[in-house]
């Protein structure tokens, strides 16, 4: 099996904002009172300093696809009918998964035992924002780095509602050697640093166009999920 690549990444721009979008808070034409704005700005400060992005990633051929699997070199198969759909014309998969690393998650579990709830729920709002951004910085680096003027598709994951299948979770954990930047699985497929991805990416002239979709379009969560103004880096 190929080895994968490991890369550090470069911390993302992260607001108060985001930590409120990350919450599902909505403070529009209002500010949030003077108490809540101290400890979100608190805790976007901590946060700064404790992630660590790292990233490990690898390519696999397309060999094809079925309804609803899609075939790679090395006898894998995924699962997911619009992994199938989406990539299934491709040249390449790109799978890869990213860390923030433990620290963030040890002090919101500090602050959990102190009971300071609040802080505790906005650093975890922050680790949240800041594992979407930092999917985003993953994309374009693949992108920008390893294929320039390539066409690609938009990222998918396991766990989503268009992709239920948690053991691929497993696959692509192995074959990116997940703990070599130090993300294991526990024995229901949660990823631990808790903020972590793994996500896939398509390669290939002949990928369908679908220019303007995130999958987000295609998750059943889409009206209800905190996230979805992160867009496809969830």
């Amino acid at each position: 099996m190929a080895e994968p690549h490991i890369l550090a990444l470069e911390c993302p721009e992260v607001t108060i904002e985001d930590l409120f979008k990350a919450e599902g808070s909505s403070y529009a034409g209002r500010q949030p009172s003077p108490s809540v704005l101290a400890v979100h700005t608190k805790m976007l400060e901590e946060a700064y300093g404790l992630v660590r992005p790292v990233m490990a990633w690898r390519e696999l051929d397309i060999l094809g696809a079925g309804d609803k699997e899609l075939f790679l070199e090395e006898g894998i198969t995924l699962s997911s009918r619009l992994l199938a759909k989406v990539t299934g014309r491709g040249d390449k998969l790109v799978c890869f998964a990213l860390t923030l690393g433990d620290a963030l998650d040890r002090l919101v579990d500090e602050y959990m035992k102190d009971n300071k709830f609040a802080h505790a729920y906005a650093l975890d709002a922050a680790g949240s924002a800041f594992v979407a951004k930092t999917a985003a910085v993953a994309v374009e680096k693949l992108g920008r780095e390893f294929y320039p003027g390539q066409r690609a598709s938009f990222p998918m994951g396991p766990g989503h509602s268009y992709w239920k299948e948690l053991e691929d979770l497993r696959t692509i954990h192995r074959l990116v050697k997940g703990e070599l930047i130090g993300i294991s699985l526990t024995e229901a497929n949660l990823m631990l640093p808790k903020k972590s991805v793994a996500m896939v990416i398509g390669i290939g002239s002949n990928l369908p166009d679908m220019e303007g979709k995130v999958h987000c379009d295609f998750c059943t969560l889409q009206k209800t999920c905190n996230m979805r103004s992160f867009n496809q880096n969830c």
